[in-house]
């Protein structure tokens, strides 16, 4: 039976790998990245890893949504018949809003291939360490058109929203006023909200700024990488 691993890569700086997965990164001559713009991707690089990562597909507007991930999923399983085993690695944690991981574990079984996931440290992780909450006190975490906008969530539980950017392909400008938006209706405008993202390569640091929610749209500007939005519940 052939197998792939799914390894998390954590939010960003080398330092977040887990050593079960820097372990398993250094072992492997031949990495599949879903995205190349992480340090962990240069990092291996200039081991002279061979690297290969899945940003072409992004440039490309697939007929649904799920396509992409779908065909992502069909390449590494034509790498596991071709050389009986595959790493993969994704941002963050691989059992975190990660579609290819559901996939793979839906699929490969019926392919005869067994799905090996190595969990590392998610973006929600990250999220949680940059703002004052109360574990006790219960949390969700939403999608803006999965969940905030058919208003799918508790207003007396605090929301980590993700994915702000509110698209449904990877080429679509971002839509943070649909966000806004649906919070909109149901939070006052000068709620308390917190957003948390990352200033992209080569660090990768993460910043977090307390905002009212109507100023959302300005604060986000011109784009952050991996933004997610705190919202502390109404009491």
């Amino acid at each position: 039976m052939g197998r792939i691993t799914v390894v998390g890569i954590g939010p960003g700086p080398t330092s977040c790998l887990t050593k079960e997965v820097e372990g398993e990164l250094v072992r492997s001559d031949k990495i599949f990245f879903r995205t190349g713009a992480h340090p962990v991707y240069e990092w291996l690089r200039s081991l002279g890893k061979d690297v290969l990562c899945f940003d072409l597909f992004y440039t490309t507007r697939w007929p649904n949504p799920g396509d992409i991930y779908e065909f992502m999923v069909s390449v590494l399983l034509r790498e596991v018949a071709l050389k009986g085993e595959a790493i993969y690695a994704v941002p963050g944690s691989p059992g975190v809003l990660e579609d290819t991981t559901n996939l793979l574990r839906l699929r490969g079984p019926k392919e005869g291939v067994e799905v090996r996931v190595l969990h590392g440290v998610s973006f929600l992780d990250q999220v949680l360490a940059e703002v004052n909450h109360d574990f006790c006190d219960g949390w969700q975490v939403v999608l803006p058109l999965t969940h905030l906008q058919h208003g799918l969530f508790s207003k007396s539980l605090a929301l980590i929203v993700c994915q702000i950017e509110a698209v449904r392909f990877p080429i679509e400008d971002p839509r943070v006023d649909l966000t806004m938006k649906f919070l909109l209706d149901s939070y006052p405008p000068d709620h308390p909200v917190t957003l948390v993202w990352t200033d992209g390569l080569p660090g990768y640091k993460t910043h977090a700024k307390p905002i009212a929610l109507k100023d959302l749209v300005h604060e986000y500007g011109k784009g952050k990488f991996f933004a997610s939005l705190y919202v502390p519940p109404i009491r």
